[in-house]
C-alpha cells in the first residue's frame, strides 16, 4: 500500500559477528530491498542494506510471509537506530488533527495554531473525532500516507486501537502502536519501569468507592486520587487532595466526589498516589490549587525533543547539566516513539517524575507551536 512501503517498524535487533547489525522489520514481505539501498532512523542516521537474514520456518507451520524478515544493515554513521522505525525518506512525517465538530474541513479551534505551525513544513490531514467515536473514519485536508503523528483529544485505548487500524488500512502509520499508546497513556503501564523515581502508587480496576477504599488500608499520610490517566487537580480540595488517608470518612468523601465528577470519562480504575512536598511556585488564580516547579518534556524516538516549564506563573527553566543527563537517560528508557514526561522538583531540590503520557494527546503547555514543530526538523 502506498506510503507503508517506505516505513518499517523495528520489532527486534541483534548483531551477527562478522556480518553486521540485523533489524527485524514488521510487514516487510512483498517489498523490494536492494543491496546498497539507504534507510534512515527518525533522527536521520543512515543505514545501508547489506543483505537479508531469513528466519528458519518453525514447526508450527507459519506461512513464509508471516516469518520475521531481518535486514542486515551497515551503520553508516556508526550509531544504532534510535526509535522504532526505519524509513526511506527521513523528511516524510505527517500530522493528523481533529476537525471542527461542525465544519469537517476546518481544524478544531483548540488546535488551530498547531495546525498552522505544522502545515509550514509537514502535510496535515483532518479527521472527525465524533465520527470516529461512531466507528467511522472521516478524513479531510491533505492526502497523507506513511508515518504520521496524531495531535488531538485523548482517546480511550479501545478507540485509539480502532483509529490506528483504520488509518493503517489507508496506508497511514501512527507513530505509537496501540500497545505503546496504552502503556504510556495509562499509569499502570509505565509505573513499574519508573517506580523508583515517581510517587509511590496503588490502584484498582473497578472504579468503585468500595474498591478504592480497600487500597487505603495500607497507606498513610497525604495522597492524590486520580484515574489511570487524569486527576481533577483544578478541584484540588474537593476531588483530588486527601490530607490524611487514614481519615476514612474524609478520604471517602474526596474519592466519591472524584468518581462522581469523572462519570463516564473515568479511565481504568482509581489510583492513589503519595503526595509529594514540591517546591512551590504559587497558587492557581482560578482553582486555588498549589502550583509547583514542574516541566513538560516531549520525547521523540528516544531523545528529548523539547521541554519547557509547565505553569505560566513560573516561566524560568532551572535544569542543571547533571539533571539534563538524568532526563536524557529516562528518555532512552522510553519504548514508545513519542511520549511526554512531566517532572517536578521536590522541596529538597531533586526532580521526580509526576506523570508519563502519550505525546500525541499531551498539550504543549507553554511551548510555542512554532518552536514545537520546528523541533522535529532540528531532531534530524
Amino acid at each position: 500500500m502506498e506510503g507503508m512501503a517506505d516505513v518499517f517498524r523495528i520489532i527486534d535487533r541483534f548483531t551477527i559477528t562478522g556480518r553486521g547489525s540485523v533489524y527485524t522489520l514488521k510487514d516487510a514481505w512483498g517489498d523490494n530491498f536492494h543491496v546498497g539501498e539507504m534507510f534512515y532512523d527518525l533522527h536521520g542516521h543512515r543505514f545501508c542494506v547489506k543483505g537479508i537474514e531469513m528466519a528458519s520456518r518453525p514447526l508450527t507451520g507459519l506461512r513464509l510471509e508471516d516469518l520475521p524478515l531481518g535486514i542486515i544493515m551497515e551503520l553508516i554513521d556508526g550509531i544504532d537506530a534510535e526509535g522504532n522505525f526505519l524509513v526511506r525518506n527521513p523528511d516524510a512525517l505527517s500530522f493528523i488533527f481533529c476537525s471542527h465538530p461542525l465544519y469537517p474541513d476546518r481544524v478544531d479551534d483548540d488546535y488551530k495554531s498547531e495546525y498552522q505551525a505544522a502545515g509550514l513544513k509537514h502535510p496535515c490531514a483532518l479527521f472527525s473525532y465524533e465520527n470516529m467515536e461512531q466507528g467511522r473514519l472521516s478524513l479531510c485536508g491533505e492526502a497523507i500516507s506513511g508515518l504520521a503523528i496524531y495531535r488531538g483529544w485523548m482517546m480511550k485505548p479501545e478507540l485509539y486501537r480502532s483509529f490506528y487500524r483504520k488509518l493503517t488500512e489507508k496506508g497511514i502509520i501512527l507513530i505509537n502502536t496501540p500497545e505503546e499508546y496504552e502503556k504510556y497513556h495509562l499509569l499502570p503501564g509505565w509505573y513499574d519501569d519508573f517506580k523508583d523515581c515517581t510517587p509511590s502508587s496503588v490502584w484498582e480496576d473497578k472504579g468503585t468507592l468500595d474498591s478504592a477504599l480497600e487500597l487505603t488500608k495500607e497507606l498513610e499520610g497525604s495522597c492524590i486520587v486520580k484515574d489511570y490517566v487524569k486527576s481533577r487537580k483544578h478541584e484540588w480540595y474537593e476531588a483530588c487532595f486527601i490530607r490524611d488517608i487514614s481519615d476514612r470518612k474524609s478520604a471517602a468523601k474526596v474519592i466519591e466526589t472524584f468518581i462522581r465528577r469523572q462519570g463516564s470519562d473515568l479511565v481504568g480504575g482509581i489510583v492513589l498516589r503519595k503526595f509529594e512536598n514540591l517546591r512551590t511556585a504559587g497558587f492557581h488564580e482560578v482553582s486555588g490549587m498549589p502550583l509547583s516547579e514542574e516541566y513538560r518534556v516531549f520525547v521523540f524516538a528516544g531523545r528529548v525533543l523539547i521541554m519547557d516549564n509547565y505553569w505560566r506563573s513560573s516561566p524560568n527553566v532551572y535544569i542543571s547539566e547533571d539533571e539534563m543527563k538524568w532526563i536524557d537517560s529516562i528518555a532512552r528508557q522510553i519504548k514508545g516513539c513519542f511520549v511526554t514526561i512531566d517532572l517536578a522538583r521536590r522541596e529538597d531540590g531533586t526532580l521526580i517524575i509526576m506523570e508519563i503520557g502519550d505525546g500525541q494527546v499531551s498539550g504543549l503547555q507553554q511551548i510555542a507551536p512554532e518552536d514545537f514543530y520546528r523541533a522535529f526538523e532540528n531532531a534530524k
